[in-house]
């Protein structure tokens, strides 16, 4: 989805339009219609159905390791990558996790936030929506080869998430001052995480190789990055519960300051320093720019459901950080002139 050069000022605002309206529609009007169905109780009897949990988890995985990584396989194989896109990108996508770790971390402390919540605060800290949200609008704004590099930066993110974010919140959760272990046995368990990185290997080898392109496969991507982006906001609307917000202000509004202050404030100088905006022709800076300023992930759900600590102020971290795309999506497009 590319957008003449050539345009008109008029052109370029109704396009813009579109955009905006395409990317919310999609990511709002998924997650409202979610809440509805649940609220309507469509999946049970009451609006806490553990049907509608069932069906939630299920849609996840089914977008995550069947949906997705079609798509993904698309843009490495036709994709035309710079080397140091390659090599870079997924090392900012460590940091940028790192970063948000690191941050929560410290204002957990700084705040003396009780470790119930402190371990909230740090899934939300840590886990990004580089994927659903921030992919669906990469793609919007700068298509295939933006996604691609969307899915460079997040490589070993659901690695990272699995090794480190989900033993480490559990032993904060649990008062643990030293909280940093690795489990592989979280990886051995879920061996199916590695299925989009697979999917990407193959793809690049595929683009290494010359292997002459499917045209209709980018038609199926076309429909399956909005389609994940739509499935993924329906699905985090079936279990979405808005009354608790009030009950985490503090804790919330560190949570924002981390994501779309901290985050930006580190990311973006680094990457201006390691130079690129003169990669792709800005493009690798532009993708670093919007995937900077991602809310929370629907990952951050999870573990406070495994371990037992605070859901209700993860779930409310995700609402709100969520909601803010609403500003921060239309200035991001006006700043990027995507």
């Amino acid at each position: 989805m590319s957008v003449p050069k050539d345009r008109s000022a008029g052109d370029s605002g109704g396009q813009n339009v579109s955009k905006l309206a395409f990317i919310l529609g999609v990511s709002f009007g998924s997650l409202i219609l979610g809440y509805l169905v649940r609220r309507l109780r469509l999946f049970g009897s009451s609006p806490d159905s553990t049907l509608a949990d069932s069906v939630s988890k299920n849609l996840k995985l089914i977008c995550t390791f069947v949906l997705s990584p079609i798509p993904i396989f698309d843009a490495f194989w036709r994709t035309s990558l710079n080397l140091q896109g390659l090599v870079v990108f997924p090392l900012l996508g460590l940091l940028s996790l790192a970063i948000g770790a690191g941050s929560a971390m410290l204002l957990n402390r700084l705040f003396h936030i009780p470790p119930h919540r402190a371990a909230s605060v740090f899934v939300s800290g840590m886990f990004t929506n580089i994927v659903s949200f921030g992919g669906l609008v990469v793609y919007v704004f700068f298509g295939y080869e933006g996604y691609g590099l969307v899915q460079l930066f997040n490589m070993f993110v659901a690695f990272t998430y699995y090794a480190v974010g989900f033993p480490v919140s559990e032993q904060i959760g649990l008062g643990r001052r030293n909280p940093f272990a690795l489990s592989p046995k979280l990886l051995v368990e879920r061996p199916y995480i590695f299925i989009p990185m697979i999917s990407m290997m193959i793809g690049l080898v595929f683009n290494l190789l010359r292997v002459p392109h499917l045209p209709p496969l980018d038609r199926i991507s076309s429909l399956l990055i909005p389609t994940v982006a739509g499935l993924m906001g329906f699905s985090i609307g079936l279990t979405m519960f808005f009354g608790k917000i009030r009950d985490y202000r503090r804790e919330i509004t560190i949570i924002a300051f981390i994501k779309f202050l901290i985050v930006p404030l580190l990311m973006l100088p680094i990457g201006l320093l390691i130079g690129l905006p003169r990669v792709m022709d800005g493009l690798a800076f532009k993708v670093l720019v919007v995937l900077s300023f991602m809310p929370v992930a629907f990952n951050a759900l999870v573990p406070p459901a495994l371990y037992g600590f605070d859901l209700d102020l993860a779930n409310s971290g995700w609402i709100v950080t969520t909601l803010a795309l609403i500003v921060i999506v239309p200035a991001l497009l006006f700043t990027l002139g995507a």
